[in-house]
């Protein structure tokens, strides 16, 4: 029994891939394989669910199997299981698609026969790997029942008003080790230079009334009123909002930290032309469109795609406005050397 059976088998008739130019190497795959994804919880999870699977089952006539699974440990599961691996495509933010890459464990995407890779913007691409399919930014999350105010910048959960009604993300997360660069940088240094973001976080113990482990954890803090306040992505904050949550978002005065997540090929997935299509289904202009509207309110990496419409009203834009001049992505390839390093200093020093 193949591990496809062993998960779940499903069924596509004859998938005409959309990828230029791969006519001559395969007109269809076989009826007994599915294609099998992963995405993160919550909004991606929803999203990728309803427009990205349905858009290339449509277009495919394909299965699409989409499983949420934490990033880490579907990356552990594909580097155990290498050769065989349980995944086609995992959905993976940068720092994790770096090490991961150096495993050896994702294909090389094929750029020159992608119809939309040249319409992704530069910064968002990748050497060798697919690009990033959307951005998330940084900014302030609050409970405006209990601050009438609007935080305007990050170093105002410093202010001695905010004693115990601080939340921060753990330097586990994405979200924390973004927010831990962007400290860096406020206070002079950089991702090669994390002194300033240390000492400074010391200097919040006070404010402190939690550290939580993950985006998710960090918002149901905020909606049980544990906290009230917190650095938060835009995209995550305004999902839980429609959804009847008492919480805002405002872009801080600083310039805008931001973080992108891609979908790579898993080598060896036994369906490499088909988990192609789907990532260049998802860096399409419709997907890219449909992301970035509610409830998910992605930063498309399109150049086309509007940016989300309330984003644009908080930062005083057009979505047709690009947000390359306001965002600073971070290097994450300077990041990955230190970051284990950094979480135990940050467990030490500062975790409560």
């Amino acid at each position: 029994m193949t591990r496809r059976a062993v998960l779940g088998a499903g069924l596509f008739i004859g998938s005409s891939l959309i990828l230029k130019g791969c006519q001559n190497a395969s007109d269809s795959v076989s009826s007994t394989q599915e294609l099998i994804v992963t995405t993160y919880g919550g909004s991606w999870e929803e999203g990728h669910r309803r427009e990205l699977a349905s858009s290339f089952t449509k277009a495919h006539n394909a299965n699409v199997r989409v499983i949420s699974e934490p990033v880490l440990e579907a990356v552990a599961k594909v580097i155990a299981a290498r050769t065989s691996p349980p995944y086609d495509v995992i959905l993976i933010p940068e720092g994790p698609m770096f090490t991961t890459q150096a495993e050896g464990v994702l294909q090389e995407f094929p750029q020159e026969a992608s119809q939309n890779y040249a319409s992704i913007l530069p910064q968002y691409r990748n050497q060798g790997l697919a690009p990033m399919v959307a951005s998330q930014v940084l900014g302030i999350a609050y409970n405006p029942e209990r601050i009438k105010n609007p935080p305007r910048s990050l170093l105002e959960l410093w202010n001695s008003e905010f004693r115990d009604r601080v939340g921060i993300p753990s330097l586990e997360s994405g979200l924390g080790t973004t927010f831990f660069v962007e400290l860096a940088r406020l206070e002079g240094g950089s991702e090669n230079d994390t002194e300033g973001a240390f000492r400074k976080l010391t200097q919040l113990r006070p404010n402190l009334a939690a550290v939580a482990p993950n985006p998710g954890s960090l918002a149901t803090l905020l909606q049980q009123g544990e906290i009230d306040i917190a650095p938060h992505w835009f995209d995550y904050v305004s999902g839980i909002r429609s959804k009847g949550a008492s919480v805002e978002w405002v872009a801080p005065t600083e310039e805008l930290a931001s973080s992108s997540s891609s979908l790579q090929i898993v080598r060896n997935s036994g369906a490499t032309e088909l988990a192609a299509a789907y990532i260049d289904t998802a860096l399409s202009l419709e997907v890219q469109s449909a992301m970035a509207q509610p409830p998910y309110n992605f930063v498309p990496t399109h150049q086309d795609a509007p940016i989300p419409e309330e984003l644009a009203q908080k930062l005083g834009k057009s979505p047709s406005d690009r947000l390359d001049e306001v965002v600073f992505i971070p290097d994450w390839q300077a990041i990955n050397p230190n970051r284990s390093a950094w979480i135990e200093r940050f467990d030490r020093e500062v975790k409560i």
